[in-house]
């Protein structure tokens, strides 16, 4: 379901690191809006990129085969289809896998009654979508917001009793996102980047708002670049790229999981906080205290519409 294209006005975050000053010229514009944080995005992956294969050189160590040697681990895995995920979970007797698409609040509902006669030490909350095309549901939610954002916190609202602790999966790329201050804002599109960018941010300022008000143990955390399936939306040059190059280059995806357990299991975890590589972020201090009550208070509403429809 897509919309006509509407003029919007953009928030920017306090981020030292960025340049939009060309946007007070034309606040409005979305083909302006995108191209800054298109360019933004590539500059913050080239640094990324230096700093994490820096950060990666002091440890080399396998996450699969940590697992894998502690036999009381018990996983529950999510996916959008099965059939993507026999290879790896088909010979493990302790993991479960279910099934959900995370744009259909109906199942959502589903897998969490599910889920909820077990009791999580940690709940992983990984699902992620990336420079989609122009997609909205059909109460008009854009996409990235859909999945990245109302789905699966939409998922730990309804299990939140049974998690004892929740790390949600961000992204650097929030550094660089504009926030937009549209009343309806998880509509809003103006490009695949801005929209991923934004979506990411969004995700951050709940969790850090969430742990505040409710006092529960949940964090963001930038797992690193790594190359993979989320890249299948990007232009030719960059999956050629993804698929051929970046692989021998790049953070590999057992390092990013370290990190994530890491952070979850850390002693000293921060509730609320955005964690990359192991430190915190101040990212949500970079917006006004007024946006960020204005965001949270928006995909809660937006929950509470999914959970009674």
């Amino acid at each position: 379901m897509e919309q006509s294209p509407e003029k919007h006005k953009w928030g920017i975050l306090k981020n030292p690191f960025r340049f939009y000053q060309p946007l007070h010229f034309h606040p409005t514009s979305h083909y302006l809006l995108e191209f800054l944080i298109f360019f933004h995005i590539y500059i913050l992956a080239a640094w990324l990129a230096l700093r994490e294969a820096w950060f990666d050189r002091a440890d080399k160590r396998k996450i699969v085969r940590i697992l894998q040697q502690n036999s009381e681990i018990e996983c529950y895995v999510t996916v959008h289809h099965k059939s993507t995920t026999k290879q790896y979970f088909n010979k493990d007797a302790n993991t479960t896998v279910y099934e959900c698409d995370l744009i259909h609040n109906e199942q959502i509902i589903l897998l969490a009654n599910e889920l909820k006669c077990h009791q999580f030490d940690v709940a992983i909350f990984a699902a992620g979508i990336m420079l989609a095309p122009e997609v909205r549901t059909s109460d008009g939610v854009e996409l990235h917001n859909a999945v990245n954002v109302v789905g699966q916190i939409m998922l730990y609202e309804l299990l939140q009793n049974e998690c004892r602790r929740a790390v949600f999966l961000s992204s650097a790329t929030s550094r660089v996102a504009c926030f937009s201050k549209d009343p309806d804002f998880l509509s809003v599109y103006a490009g695949p980047y801005q929209a991923y960018a934004s979506s990411k941010l969004n995700l951050a300022v709940y969790v850090n708002e969430v742990a505040k008000k409710r006092h529960v143990t949940a964090v963001c955390l930038h797992p690193g670049t790594v190359p993979g399936h989320l890249y299948k939306n990007a232009n030719l040059v960059v999956r050629y790229l993804n698929f051929a190059v970046l692989p021998k280059l790049m953070r590999s995806p057992e390092m990013a999981a370290l990190l994530v357990l890491h952070t979850i299991f850390r002693e000293d975890v921060q509730p609320g906080a955005y964690y990359e590589d192991t430190e915190i972020v101040d990212l949500v201090e970079w917006m006004p205290e007024e946006e960020r009550d204005r965001i949270y208070n928006t995909i809660c509403k937006r929950i509470e519409m999914w959970m009674e429809h």
